[in-house]
């Protein structure tokens, strides 16, 4: 693992922390990180695609690690920021890389503003959670209190944080549950023994409540026309909420191909960076003008 090279901040108009791997003059590819993520839990991975001449950008989604706190969140906020990092890179299309709730952005855009993204890799992120309907008009106080009263992050020690961590990684060795820690949380009062929260404004994960079906969801995908790789979690885990392969291969557009990483769970990038690494690297080799040779 290897801290990033270069930090910038996009106004987009929130305060957006963005970070980078990699030679400043390499083509750019963009790394979208999951639901209560943050950028930096791709330092293991990031590091690899670098190493093969990417310039690889990763940013802080809102509310998330040292990007700004918003007063409400919402999708398509969310697509404006992917858009606006796109945006401000040199050339273009570009790349994108997902994961989880990443994967369903990237697929999103990829979809929607073609021009953009040059191929997609989605690592087991093609559906966003199915919530209640938007709230009727008489009800909405009550989700905005429900949502006021979600700002109050839990504090834990950095061992009971770990803890909560390595139960949603278990095939992840305890020294990257530390290094998680250590990077994506923040000093919460003067305890003794000292606590912390992570990086991670409660109310914008999850998402505020949608309609979006699974049916939707997969007719974006299949609505994508760019080169895409489908990376699906060989290990189902129930926090993913993810199809499996087979009901995800009758939306696979003409342009896509579908891998199962056999013995790989949800954070597939995490539990094996080499192995989802080097996938990458070759379909990029094979499906984009002008990328690094996977060799």
């Amino acid at each position: 693992m290897s801290e990033p090279q270069r930090t910038w901040t996009l106004h987009n108009p929130l305060g957006v922390h963005v970070v980078e791997w990699g030679p400043a003059d390499g083509p750019p590819l963009v790394l979208v990180h999951g639901g209560g993520d943050f950028a930096r839990a791709f330092d293991g991975f990031a590091p690899l695609l670098a190493a093969a001449g990417w310039r690889v950008v990763a940013w802080d989604q809102r509310g998330h690690g040292d990007s700004d706190r918003a007063d409400l969140y919402g999708w398509s906020a969310e697509l404006r920021d992917l858009v606006g990092v796109l945006r401000a890179l040199p050339g273009g299309p570009h790349p994108v890389v997902g994961h989880s709730k990443g994967g369903v952005l990237a697929l999103d855009v990829a979809a929607a503003r073609p021009a953009l993204v040059s191929a997609v890799v989605a690592v087991d992120g093609f559906i966003r959670r199915v919530f209640p309907p938007q709230p009727a008009p008489d009800t909405a106080p009550r989700w905005l209190d429900l949502q006021r009263s979600a700002r109050s992050a839990r504090a834990e020690t950095p061992e009971r944080l770990a803890d909560g961590r390595q139960a949603l990684n278990p095939r992840v060795e305890r020294a990257w549950i530390e290094h998680l820690v250590a990077v994506g949380t923040r000093p919460a009062g003067t305890d003794d023994p000292p606590l912390r929260s992570w990086k991670i404004d409660p109310a914008a994960f999850p998402l505020p409540p949608h309609g979006v079906t699974t049916e939707a969801c997969l007719q974006r995908m299949a609505a994508v026309r760019c080169p895409l790789l489908a990376l699906v979690a060989g290990v189902p885990e129930s926090i993913a909420g993810q199809p499996t392969a087979d009901e995800l291969r009758p939306y696979l557009p003409s342009t896509g191909r579908l891998e199962v990483l056999d013995g790989l769970g949800h954070f597939a990038h995490i539990e094996a960076p080499h192995d989802v690494a080097g996938r990458v690297l070759t379909f990029l080799a094979a499906t984009v003008p002008g990328a690094p040779d996977a060799a």
